[in-house]
């Protein structure tokens, strides 16, 4: 979810509530001008596939104890077009006037409101796409299952004619996905065996009563096949809720977080953190990015991202207040750098470094993450020097990935070398990433010689294919005045070497003109082969 679509979602919750007190307002009228004592509404629930009471009217201003459905001696059910919106019930017969009929109609109109925004909320904080992909002779009874679907489930559903035209938004798993297939026979699911294979989606095949096109499926890991001649919504509802759990459960984490940390102080940690933060925000406008400052020492980012020599609200307070609201958060700690790039102050007196290590702060720092990494498509945290700290050993622990920043020399190798030890220890070293900063320096040793004194076992082996180079001219001036190099040098050696990393990681996209330049090379190297 985007920010502007969190402001979006807290403008259509109030809707929502005007909406309820529209509610309220039109069935009062209808207990007055149908001259009953008092009505129920009960809210139909899609996921439960019953009635849910929400509000008793009582001409006599009473609010009793909810009816049961049972001691209503009428009721009457509001559909519309195969949309169940609730049900009304009354004790006494609520007549048949013109002007009954006209509230009645009311009645629906705001329930239908009421309807379509809870619908609309409920998709904003779901991240679950069904796509059913349909052959010519399965479209008419896979769109009733569209319809059937987009009811019973909290998600985001859609007929496709081929799973290509869905095969990129599947592969960058920005949401959790379904796939249903709708076949007369195998001849379609055949054509996209091998994309299936590759994508490793959840697969549900409804189909004719066929033993081989049900051998074929269970070949292809499909999750269930069902029989068209067998087949109830009711089943389907059950299938795709079990699904659903399961498809939640394995991508946990949608949006990215990262740790970076330098082997030892000073080695650049909180320069390739900022950077990094500042370009994945500048070349994705459409991504939330979020940099938190964990330094354990006297935090300098917000000189760069905020400007500001000494905030007054740094990260201890803004963990301390307990709450996500991005306008409160903006009181307490939390930096609007531009539209799409925030950063969380870190601390400013070393005495608040013990606040960093103790358990209530941990706590309480690992919920409030929680909460922002649905917020956030990345959130970027600077830990300062690598260590086994509490705090540390946490974040390493929770993150998708963990960048070591290290240079060449024998010192920084040495710990370099205890510190893989400890994440192999913790089965955490399939999150390690070794970053080598200042590769190019005078004192740098080979990767040959890096490898020798490593002595790691093949499976072990540490890869140094990330190295940044010694830009000093780009880093010493924005040091100087405190600037963030891929904002004052968007064209030098280091932002360079740090956009190919992240292309690489799949964080950014690479630009339109390297591509040209890359290939612009082909039709030499064609020409020099010949």
């Amino acid at each position: 979810m985007t920010l502007d679509t969190y402001h979006i979602k807290i403008n259509e919750q109030k809707e929502l509530e005007i909406r309820d007190e529209n509610l309220v307002e039109v069935l009062k009228f209808y207990v007055l001008f149908s001259d009953l004592t008092k009505l129920s509404f009960f809210k139909y629930d899609y996921e439960l596939n019953d009635y849910t009471y929400m509000l008793t009217v009582d001409a006599r201003e009473k609010f009793d104890e909810p009816n049961t459905i049972d001691d209503s001696k009428y009721s009457v059910i509001i559909e519309e077009n195969g949309t169940i919106y609730g049900m009304i019930t009354f004790e006494e017969d609520p007549g048949k006037s013109v002007i009954v009929k006209e509230l009645f109609e009311k009645i629906k109109i705001v329930l239908r409101k009421k309807f379509l925004l809870e619908k609309d909320l409920q998709s904003q904080e779901s991240t679950l796409s069904i796509y059913i992909i349909s052959d010519e002779e399965t479209m008419q009874f896979a769109h009733k299952l569209e319809n059937n679907l987009d009811v019973l489930l909290n998600a985001n559903v859609s007929v496709e004619t081929s799973i290509i035209s869905i095969v990129e938004k599947l592969k960058e798993k920005l949401n959790k996905s379904i796939l249903i297939y709708t076949l007369n026979d195998s001849s379609l699911l055949r054509l996209d065996e091998e994309l299936l294979k590759n994508l490793n989606e959840f697969l549900l095949v409804i189909g004719p009563s066929d033993y081989d096109l049900s051998l074929f499926c269970g070949q292809l890991n499909v999750y269930k096949y069902l029989s068209k001649e067998e087949f109830l919504p009711e089943k389907i509802k059950t299938i795709v809720t079990e699904l659903k759990n399961k498809v939640q459960n394995k991508y946990v984490n949608k949006n990215k977080i990262v740790a970076i940390s330098g082997i030892s102080g000073g080695i650049g940690a909180t320069t390739i953190a900022m950077n990094v933060a500042d370009m994945i925000a500048t070349r994705n406008p459409e991504k939330n990015i979020l940099y938190i400052d964990l330094s354990a020492t006297k935090a300098i980012s917000n000189l760069f991202l905020e400007e500001n020599p000494l905030p007054k609200k740094t990260i201890i307070e803004l963990v301390n207040s307990s709450e996500f609201d991005i306008e409160k958060n903006l009181e307490n700690g939390l930096v609007k750098v531009r539209e799409n790039f925030y950063a969380i102050n870190g601390i400013q007196k070393h005495i608040d470094s013990d606040f960093l290590e103790q358990d209530v702060f941990i706590e309480k720092l690992l919920e409030y993450i929680s909460k922002i990494s649905e917020e956030f498509n990345f959130v970027i945290i600077d830990t300062g020097e690598a260590n086994a700290s509490a705090l540390n050993t946490t974040i390493y622990d929770i993150v998708n990935e963990l960048w070591i920043l290290t240079e060449m020399s024998l010192p920084h190798i040495s710990k370099l070398k205890t510190f893989f030890s400890l994440m192999k220890r913790a089965g955490l070293k399939d999150k390690l990433t070794f970053l080598v900063n200042r590769y190019d320096s005078v004192n740098a040793i080979s990767v040959s010689d890096v490898t020798s004194i490593l002595n790691t076992a093949n499976e072990d082996h540490l890869s140094f294919e990330f190295k940044i180079p010694n830009d000093y001219t780009t880093l010493g001036y924005c040091w100087n005045y405190c600037e963030l190099a891929t904002q004052t040098f968007p064209k030098s050696l280091f932002v360079h070497e740090l956009e190919k990393i992240l292309v690489s990681k799949g964080f950014i996209k690479e630009r339109l003109e390297e591509k040209k330049k890359a290939t612009s090379w082909l039709p030499f190297l064609n020409k020099a082969k010949q």
